[in-house]
């Protein structure tokens, strides 16, 4: 059962599907790294900057040398010009203004990774630290209007910027635009859009979604590809904090900042593998075991590592965790593409955003591309909306199979319904004939033990002095039968009036005495404490029926000369006690091979709740009847 789930979770995604998720991934990609590339392109020409920069002396200079400046171009890295430099690098831009000066739009797009500006001398801005723990301003785009007071018109102006930085994170300075406020601040907005508003957008969604799936993981336990998803996004939202940190706290440096990024894009990229394995129903017990190893050793290697190295071992980790991410991609993209029924096709076209963005920041990280923008973070959050739109996908495809399942639901009801009633039918006439036969076998019953009974007695009565037998005598039988008909008749009619049991006894305990009597047996009769005694006419009729069954059995079998029938009422309990001094019978005998006459006298028993006792041996035999009267009312 539980693989028929896992199997119903797995759905693979449909044409439709495949395509509205290639078609999101399109224009995400397009969003993300399309529009962000022709940024600079847009952005208004700038004057002509004469840009140049010197090294400072130390970390907490306040102005720059006055000699050694060397001429640059922006953006600027000062890794190659200056390698494993970790300082202040002093930036100086000049320009000639116009004589006719109006408000002017400055736009710095970064500077990596602290820094102090001054226009003509004026300080204009300044970050929080510009010693370790440096201020983490790298991804911060900054704009200024800057009113006339601030230009020298027609003459020559220069802005200053005081860069502090570290040589192993691209420290520099960045593109700087100058001109009409509108236009520039339109590439502000822009660039802050992409550097700034995107992460943020990005976190807070990844948030969410990391919430979502670690919930429904929570719900469906079987389903580990949540549980594994919820981890990944919540890693890669500590690690994406990096875009929008504006300071290495709670470490004392950047480097240790640095060295918990990585790890945390190492563990990511072990849950990546977990994850996409997962998502296929699949399991690579070494793969994963390997992955986690790497992992692990990455991780102690970047905390073990001293400040001064940290940098060269950061930048293999970060490289190792982002080809993971690319091979997990590219894997997942060619089994996407080899099964038509993998559950990856719904997510490849996102994946492979993933992969060009990843590429791309690992290009920029290696400073093959000279950038400072970063994607991998933002197209990231394509993969969550790809996992979205599967699990919508699978929500539809789960809703038809829910309204098909509930269609054939309705019609196995009325079929079920149907068979029911044809059942209940058959069941009803079985129980009307049941009833019939158990009527008829009663009515047997109350004939063998009643009529019966004083059937035989008139005919051994007849049968022993026939020519002493007159007419009144013969006339007095023929009453005798014709009540006991009559108290069959009334029993049958179920009347649920209680009615005295004294009343009924007495015409029973007269007749069976005279027969018994005419067969040569002497009958005595002990009646006390039953004149205030009232049962349903059911009862009394099993009850006496007993009394007539067993003197019956006396007459008949027993050869006896002597009987001596009890009834008595003893507190809650009615006692019967049929005794004879005949022949006797062994019992057990009897249990196997009970006559009609034995088993009548047992099955009234159970029908008046009551406990029937048996004893036998030449000389005596005695039948007890022992009825709650409780149980009875």
């Amino acid at each position: 059962m539980k693989d028929l789930d896992r199997m119903r979770s797995r759905q693979p995604a449909s044409p439709a599907q495949a395509l509205l998720a290639a078609l999101m991934g399109a224009l995400l990609f397009f969003l993300l790294v399309a529009i962000p590339a022709t940024t600079l392109a847009q952005q208004p020409p700038p004057p002509e900057f004469h840009v140049e920069a010197v090294r400072g002396t130390g970390w907490n200079e306040t102005s720059p040398p006055t000699g050694g400046w060397t001429r640059v171009t922006l953006p600027d890295s000062w890794a190659e010009r200056w390698p494993g430099f970790d300082g202040v690098v002093w930036y100086r831009l000049t320009w000639d203004q116009p004589a006719q000066t109006n408000e002017t739009g400055l736009l710095m797009h970064y500077l990596n990774m602290a820094g102090e500006v001054s226009l003509n001398g004026t300080p204009i801005w300044r970050d929080q630290s510009l010693v370790e723990p440096l201020t983490r301003a790298w991804n911060s785009p900054r704009y200024w209007l800057l009113a006339p007071p601030l230009l020298k018109p027609g003459a020559t102006n220069m802005l200053t910027v005081r860069v502090s930085g570290l040589s192993a994170y691209q420290a520099g300075l960045g593109p700087v635009s100058f001109g009409r406020p509108a236009a520039v601040q339109a590439t502000y907005e822009r660039e802050r859009f992409v550097r700034r508003d995107l992460q943020v957008l990005g976190l807070a969604v990844s948030a969410a979604v990391s919430g979502f799936f670690a919930a429904l993981w929570l719900l469906r336990r079987r389903e580990a590809a949540y549980g594994w998803f919820a981890l990944m996004s919540v890693l890669w939202l500590l690690f994406g904090y990096n875009q929008i940190a504006t300071s290495p706290w709670p470490f004392a440096s950047n480097h240790g900042w640095q060295a918990l990024n990585t790890s945390l894009l190492l563990v990511f990229g072990v849950s990546y593998i977990v994850f996409a394995l997962r998502f296929c129903a699949s399991r690579m017990p070494r793969l994963e075991a390997a992955a986690l190893a790497v992992a692990l050793a990455g991780v102690l290697d970047l905390w073990l590592t001293s400040g001064l190295d940290l940098p060269v071992h950061r930048a293999i980790w970060t490289l190792v965790g982002g080809l993971t991410v690319i091979a997990v991609n590219s894997a997942s993209i060619v089994h996407a593409l080899r099964h038509r029924a993998s559950p990856m096709r719904s997510l490849a076209p996102f994946m492979a955003v993933s992969a060009a963005t990843a590429m791309h920041d690992l290009l920029v990280f290696m400073q093959v591309i000279h950038s400072n923008t970063y994607y991998t973070t933002m197209s990231s959050y394509v993969l969550l909306m790809g996992m979205a739109v599967t699990q919508a996908g699978r929500f539809v495809s789960s809703l038809k199979r829910i309204e098909n399942f509930n269609t054939e639901l309705i019609e196995e009801v009325n079929t079920a319904k149907a068979e029911l009633a044809a059942t209940l039918a058959q069941q009803h006439a079985l129980e009307l004939a049941h009833a019939r036969i158990g009527e008829r076998v009663n009515l047997a019953s109350d004939l063998h033990d009643g009529l019966g009974g004083m059937l035989v007695g008139s005919i051994a009565t007849l049968e022993r002095r026939p020519e002493e037998l007159s007419a009144p005598a013969l006339l007095a039988m023929l009453k005798s039968l014709r009540d006991d008909l009559r108290l069959i008749i009334e029993a049958a009619g179920q009347h649920d009036e209680a009615r005295a049991f004294g009343e009924l006894l007495a015409p029973l305990r007269h007749r069976t005495s005279q027969l018994l009597d005419a067969n040569g047996i002497d009958c005595r009769w002990q009646v006390s404490n039953i004149e205030t005694l009232e049962l349903p006419p059911s009862q009394s009729l099993d009850l006496l029926r007993f009394l007539q069954e067993a003197l019956t059995n006396v007459l008949k079998h027993s050869a006896s000369r002597r009987v001596d029938v009890a009834v008595t009422r003893t507190g809650a309990e009615l006692q019967l006690s049929v005794r004879d001094d005949g022949r006797g019978f062994v019992v057990d005998g009897a249990d196997k091979g009970a006559g009609a006459g034995l088993r009548s006298l047992r099955t009234r028993a159970r029908r008046l709740g009551a406990e029937l006792q048996l004893q036998s041996r030449p000389g005596q035999t005695q039948l007890a009847l022992r009825m709650p009267l409780a149980a009875a009312s």
